[in-house]
């Protein structure tokens, strides 16, 4: 028998990350994590249900993700980093089980945008614990 169902094991998987990010990703983000990230990313999304166009909008982050690595454009390798691939990967496990209120019922543009909107606060708040973590080395 278990000692998780499965969505407990991708949260549990979205904190491992998310931490790694926190502690691990203090200074920058390399080549490696962005392909584990990337490579993550395509088992999440193959594993919630969500609707056809949020998971092109996500497909296409994906693209520009390989895009990125291949290219090796460094400054943009936070984008795609355990914070912010942590972040979003938290909020696509709350809206998939529709854990994220006020969400239902809105149209397909709206709910795209707030959770736009989402993903970029939550990033925002693992990156300043980051930042809390570096500067006070709990």
């Amino acid at each position: 028998m278990p000692l998780l169902n499965s969505y407990q094991a991708a949260l549990g998987g979205v904190a491992v990350i998310l931490v790694f990010g926190i502690v691990v990703e203090k200074h920058y983000v390399s080549r490696s994590t962005v392909f584990y990230n990337l490579l993550s990313f395509i088992l999440l999304l193959a594993s919630i249900e969500i609707s056809m166009l949020l998971l092109s909008g996500l497909i296409i982050y994906l693209v520009l993700g390989f895009i990125v690595m291949k290219l090796h454009l460094r400054i943009l390798f936070p984008a795609f980093g355990a914070r912010a691939y942590g972040s979003l990967a938290l909020v696509l496990l709350l809206e998939g089980k529709k854990y994220i209120p006020g969400l239902e019922g809105r149209g397909l543009y709206e709910t795209f945008f707030l959770l736009i909107l989402l993903w970029i606060a939550t990033t925002a708040i693992v990156h300043l614990i980051g930042y809390l973590y570096k500067r006070h080395g709990w």
